[in-house]
């Protein structure tokens, strides 16, 4: 397995582990409401930011594909991230999926550890990400490169 810097050959790869994630996240035990995006979407999406600084993407190859990618930046790009959850300074792993067909095979821990790694190189102390903790993978995942919880964020639908 090889992680390296992303390149715009993959943005059509990288399209599709977005949509894959979306998907991994709607199903059980999960149950994302959030829409799924079309691939067309979510590649003009990585067009249009590709070349933006303030991300620093990663991609995980085994056997010379694309199966998996992460994406680092500054907590300060995060609009969600206020309070408690924006410690100063601190990296923010924005993004990590895996294709399902190359899951359990290390991919999400080397790409975890690439955004580890780029957050210490850039002067970051703390790095944050957010799960759902129903997210089987993402939990064992985050906590095994030593993730840990701060709270729970709670939601119930009433309509």
């Amino acid at each position: 397995m090889i992680v390296r810097r992303a390149e715009r050959h993959d943005i059509v790869t990288l399209g599709r582990l977005e949509v894959a994630l979306a998907e991994h996240q709607v199903a059980s035990p999960v149950f994302s409401m959030v829409p799924l995006p079309s691939i067309d979407e979510a590649v003009a999406e990585y067009e249009e930011d590709f070349d933006d600084p303030k991300f620093t993407t990663f991609v995980a190859e085994i056997d010379g594909r694309a199966v998996g990618s992460a994406v680092g930046c500054a907590i300060e790009v995060s609009s969600e991230h206020h309070g408690i959850v924006r410690p100063p300074g601190a990296g923010f792993l924005g993004f990590a999926a895996v294709l399902p067909e190359a899951r359990g095979l290390g991919a999400g821990r080397a790409l975890g550890e690439a955004v580890l790694a780029w957050a210490r190189d850039a002067g970051h102390p703390c790095v944050v990400t957010d799960w759902r903790e129903t997210n089987l993978l993402s939990s064992r995942a985050w906590r095994g490169l030593g993730f840990r919880p701060l709270f729970l964020r709670l939601h119930r639908a009433i309509a």
